[in-house]
């Protein structure tokens, strides 16, 4: 739905087809470059390929802006539409104000968690369950949703010196915690944010992640070259 909605908004008629993780698409795009293919895109998460220096580079082979499309969602979508699915909500100011404090907040930690997470990346033993992205985030519903810090610096602790990679200064001071940290869990951290903001409204709704992040992708302006993540898709696109 993500991809689709860049090349169509793009002026792109793509098939789009989702057919696995990195471990399936990476070797695909391998191939594609190899074999010269034509009429043959690869679309995929970023995850750590431009921090480690990894990335293909190739027309043909396109990557996310942020470390993935959960990523590249979460970072600027209709918050007005988000806070509807919940609520009828009077003072919505308030909230966005509060929703904005949190991403701060929030993005604050994850950019050190990011250069954490890649400096065991390589290791056998994951620092966290990937496949269970809710696993480091404490979501109670008591407090608002926060990643669980201490035990992935407790894993950290007991996995031991290791080193994948290390990120330069200057490049870590330009991370974007959000943007750059496992989108899976941002997505959930702010699904969750406003399942906790909204839960004690009378008109409070139940709604599944799947239609949030449905809606989060339908709501994007992807068209605004104002934006650093609109500007990239559109030289990407362009490009193809």
């Amino acid at each position: 739905m993500f991809w689709s909605k860049i090349f169509s908004d793009h002026g792109k008629s793509v098939v789009c087809k989702s057919l696995g993780s990195k471990t399936v698409l990476r070797p695909l795009a391998e191939r594609v470059i190899s074999e010269n293919l034509s009429h043959v895109l690869v679309a995929m998460d970023r995850d750590y390929e431009g921090l480690r220096g990894s990335l293909l580079h190739d027309s043909r082979v396109l990557y996310t802006y942020g470390y993935s499309w959960e990523s590249d969602v979460f970072m600027d979508f209709s918050f007005d539409h988000a806070l509807a699915l919940f609520a009828t909500v009077a003072q919505k100011r308030k909230f966005y104000e509060d929703y904005k404090a949190f991403l701060e907040k929030q993005s604050r930690v994850l950019k050190r968690l990011t250069a954490l997470d890649l400096k065991y990346i390589g290791h056998n033993e994951a620092l966290f369950d990937r496949e269970k992205p809710l696993a480091i985030i404490n979501a109670s519903g008591s407090s608002e949703p926060f990643i669980k810090v201490d035990a992935i610096l407790a894993k950290a602790k007991a996995i031991g010196k290791f080193q994948t990679c290390s990120i330069p200064e200057a490049i870590y001071r330009a991370l974007v915690g959000l943007h750059c940290f496992y989108g899976k869990v941002v997505s959930r951290l702010i699904f969750h944010w406003f399942v906790f903001r909204t839960k004690k409204i009378p008109s409070c709704r139940k709604t599944s992640f799947d239609t949030f992040a449905a809606m989060a992708i339908s709501s994007l302006d992807v068209t605004n070259a104002q934006a650093d993540r609109n500007a990239y898709y559109s030289r990407l696109v362009a490009s193809v």
